[in-house]
């Protein structure tokens, strides 16, 4: 049985693409997104060596010409939604992977040439309603169609890269459909960090065991991958060969519901940083309840003023998804971990261990745990009505001062894909 064919769909330079769609001064020119760091870049930025998560003094000091905005994460979201409410009209089976990362599982039998025709609707209708051009690739499995993309985003930047001089509207990347019957030497040259699950410390270790690319590791036995890397290995040795049977699965649930805010300049004022605390962990408890998931732990980041990084953990047995039960663990942490003499300049907090909030039927309920439940449906109600700001922590007041608002929210800086 051959594996099913899937559509990548991935957005070219999300953020800055939104940010030059959306303000004209800014179209044809270098542009980073982001605050410390570069969290998108357009492709005139790319052009002349800015990265993603590269710091912005370095990107400003390889390219004079960079535009750098804070970024709006509302407008992102939205241009988002719109990408996939077209994806939907068309197609039942779409897997979020992140805002601008979208998997499409067309209808049973269409062949690799049917789903590029398909690919190729999708795009234009994207360009025409979004404004935004979309970079796809095709083949049979997840991993397969997700490489073509990649694919076809380098070949892309070759492209421009050959250009004396960036045409105002930049031209989409082509379509790559990976040939069928013949993975394996599509997918050899390609790096091995595109692994699934090949993070830093994986994407390290397969360097120093001599595997850059795809086609060294589908070289490499399947027990020594196994045994360097445990089932994930196994699972790379059949990848990497070509064999891919990853299904998608259109309600996955998140891993990790994260929320985080940078500050420029850098703050140290701690009335301000608490306040920011709860609010992100309010609208991160928000999510998971919306989603009826429940937190087992939740991560505490801290980027301090000259870049170093600080993070640490709390438990929580039973999981919960009540920020008023875990806001406490979290002011500790925060102020066991800010000891140096230097303001931050990021605040980040992480739900993990993410599971199901199955209600258990008990004997003897507990009065209180029952009115605190439907305290959080009503106000979860309310907010679904007027706006997450028509109930919230007392110490986010603090916020209104410093931050531009609607109703609704804050405008934060350092947008995140995945939140």
């Amino acid at each position: 049985m051959k594996p099913p064919v899937v559509i990548h769909l991935d957005v070219d330079a999300f953020f800055a693409s939104v940010e030059q769609r959306d303000d004209s001064t800014l179209r044809g020119h270098p542009v980073a997104v982001g605050t410390g760091v570069v969290a998108s870049c357009s492709y005139e930025a790319k052009r002349q060596g800015v990265r993603t998560a590269m710091r912005l003094a370095e990107a400003s000091r390889i390219c004079p010409q960079l535009r750098i905005v804070a970024g709006d994460y509302r407008r992102y979201e939205l241009a988002a939604r719109q990408i996939l409410g077209i994806c939907q009209e068309r197609i039942a089976r779409v897997e979020v992977a992140a805002l601008d990362d979208l998997y499409l599982a067309p209808p049973d039998g269409p062949d690799l040439n049917d789903a590029a025709r398909l690919a190729e609707q999708l795009r234009l209708q994207v360009r025409q309603e979004v404004g935004l051009h979309v970079s796809a690739g095709i083949g049979r499995g997840r991993f397969i169609a997700s490489v073509a993309t990649q694919a076809a985003k380098n070949q892309r930047v070759e492209g421009l890269r050959r250009l004396a001089k960036l045409p105002a509207d930049l031209p989409a990347s082509p379509l790559v459909v990976a040939p069928q019957g013949n993975e394996a030497t599509f997918l050899a040259p390609f790096p091995a960090d595109l692994l699934p699950g090949a993070g830093a410390a994986r994407a390290a270790r397969l360097t120093e065991c001599g595997l850059i690319s795809l086609g060294q590791v589908a070289q490499v036995p399947r027990r020594v991958l196994a045994g360097l890397f445990g089932n994930l290995g196994s699972q790379w040795h059949d990848l990497a060969r070509g064999i891919d049977t990853t299904q998608l699965r259109p309600d996955k649930p998140p891993l990790t519901i994260g929320r985080r805010s940078s500050f420029d300049p850098p703050t140290a004022e701690l009335p301000f940083l608490g306040a920011m605390l709860d609010y992100l962990l309010a609208r991160a408890a928000l999510e998971a309840r919306g989603r009826q998931l429940c937190a087992g732990q939740v991560r505490l980041h801290l980027r301090y003023g000259d870049y170093a990084p600080a993070e640490t953990s709390c438990r929580f047995d039973p999981p919960t998804n009540d920020d008023a039960a875990l806001r406490p663990a979290l002011h500790q942490a925060l102020a066991q971990m800010f000891t140096r003499r230097l303001p931050l300049r990021l605040l980040a907090i992480e739900l993990t261990r993410l599971g199901p909030a199955t209600a258990q039927i008990e004997l003897f309920p507990d009065p209180n745990a029952e009115r605190r439940r439907r305290l959080l449906e009503s106000t979860d109600a309310i907010r679904e009505r007027f706006g997450f700001r028509a109930v919230r922590p007392a110490t986010t007041l603090l916020l209104d001062e410093r931050l531009e608002h609607d109703r609704d929210s804050y405008r934060l800086r350092t947008p995140c894909l995945t939140r």
